[in-house]
């Protein structure tokens, strides 16, 4: 779903489109292009997210007891902006891996792994364009922390809190798909923006993320910056709910076996 979602971005190609051309051209395989560094990122980035999040949620919570919805979106922006900044060069790679197959074959980066595609960034464009793209990377990993870490939380209280359903992962399950569709909804604008900007290989500089939204508007359509969102929603839904799922029963056994 990733690979598809990023190539709809960069080719505006429909879903039915990008999925033959994918098959076609690497078979099944095509599918799982930029694995490796799809593993990486999540190693670098979402590790790092649901640790810092985890962390400031219980320092407020001892601190100041309740925390209102606004405190909790903040927390899930602030891990979202610090994670995304850690993750950035594997993200990076990524896009490009999985972008490959758009580009003419002299231009193609075509790199073997993600660790060779670092190492080559660095030495072709130096330490410090590994980042590229950093800002509007935070930028959407500040939205969709904030609505995905922020809205989870809340959930599991109301929902607790109604009676119907109980702890457990039931509860949590609930929570976390709540939480996706407001996650894809708000964060897909940006991450449209950012695909470009990563992918970007033209003799001019990158645009930054404000100006990239503002020019798909105004040659795309503002429908465009919702574009991809099937495969977006298709492959967020089931990660969120896999991996707030499984963070939160890795944290109550962490409590249960090693209490403070």
């Amino acid at each position: 779903m990733d690979v598809l979602k990023i190539r709809m971005q960069v080719s505006r190609d429909s879903l039915r489109e990008t999925a033959l051309q994918t098959f076609s051209t690497n078979g099944f395989r095509g599918f799982y292009t930029g694995l490796s560094a799809a593993i990486l990122r999540q190693l670098t980035y979402t590790t790092s997210r649901l640790g810092i999040y985890t962390t400031l949620l219980d320092i407020g919570e001892q601190h100041f007891g309740y925390l209102n919805y606004v405190t909790m979106i903040s927390l899930g922006m602030i891990a979202g902006v610090m994670g995304s900044f850690i993750g950035t060069p594997t993200d990076l790679i990524l896009i490009r891996m999985i972008a490959d197959i758009n580009l003419p074959a002299e231009k193609r980066k075509n790199y073997k792994s993600a660790i060779s595609g670092i190492f080559d960034t660095w030495k072709t464009e130096g330490f410090a364009g590994l980042w590229r793209g950093a800002v509007p990377t935070m930028g959407r990993a500040a939205i969709v922390n904030g609505a995905q870490l922020g809205t989870y939380t809340k959930a599991k209280m109301m929902l607790h809190d109604t009676g119907y359903i109980q702890n457990g992962i039931s509860l949590q399950f609930a929570a976390a798909l709540m939480s996706s569709i407001i996650t894809c909804f708000a964060s897909i604008p940006v991450d449209v923006a950012k695909t470009r900007i990563q992918n970007w290989r033209q003799s001019t500089k990158s645009p930054n993320i404000i100006a990239m939204i503002v020019n798909i508007i105004k040659t795309e359509g503002l429908i465009s910056l919702w574009h991809g969102f099937i495969p977006y929603y298709s492959r967020a839904a089931p990660n969120t709910v896999i991996t707030m799922v499984c963070a939160d029963q890795l944290h109550q056994m962490y409590f249960t076996y090693f209490p403070v």
